[in-house]
């Protein structure tokens, strides 16, 4: 219990610099992200459940993993090209615009994508997984479109962490629970479609 309790007051003394350290650290790898591995495995000596939070949110920070976020907009993208929303916009520019900049966790933005892709082409979300799966494998073809989606703003690094089964499963989850959301609610149903996909 003293070894927990003095655990504690580190991460409150040390957290700080960690943050102004990690602030540092984006795009880059090298001693920063190596320093920053070993204040996790301090962590881990005290505290495992929260080291590991730490370490899975280190990879999206840093970019290993973001490559699903960008696969998802491309899938997104593909789905919903030749829909238009009553203003004329694309509707899949609404969703850029409008939805996803309010989605703030990756895997939330990830599952947003497929929740949108889902109204326009009316694939169960199991399937979207599949697709998002092979796109996000093929990296090359990822980091090619990464431009055309700069306000995603969590850009992929050159090497490519594959996500776990229950970072997948928590996407799909998210998914398919923001999809039975709306469909218990009609007036939300009713306005998104307007709003989105009416041409």
């Amino acid at each position: 219990m003293n070894m927990m309790n003095q655990g504690i007051r580190d991460i409150n003394q040390l957290d700080h610099v960690a943050d102004r350290l990690l602030d540092t650290m984006h795009g880059l790898t090298g001693a920063g992200e190596e320093m920053y591995h070993k204040y996790l495995d301090y962590i881990t000596t005290f505290d495992p459940q929260e080291a590991k939070k730490r370490r899975d949110d280190l990879e999206y920070e840093m970019g290993y993993k973001t490559h699903v976020l960008y696969a998802a907009a491309i899938l997104c993208r593909k789905e919903m090209e030749k829909l238009a929303s009553p203003d004329g916009r694309p509707s899949f520019q609404i969703v850029m615009d409008d939805y996803i900049p309010k989605v703030y966790e990756i895997h939330k933005k990830t599952a947003s994508f497929l929740f949108f892709a889902h109204f326009a082409c009316q694939r169960p979300v199991k399937e979207l997984m599949l697709m998002l799966r092979t796109i996000t494998e093929e990296t090359d073809y990822v980091k090619e479109h990464v431009e055309e989606f700069e306000d995603l703003m969590y850009f992929p690094h050159e090497t490519y962490h594959p996500l776990s089964e229950d970072e997948w499963q928590k996407i799909q989850y998210i998914a398919e629970h923001n999809i039975e959301l709306y469909n218990q609610h009609p007036e939300l149903n009713k306005e998104l479609m307007y709003n989105v996909f009416e041409r």
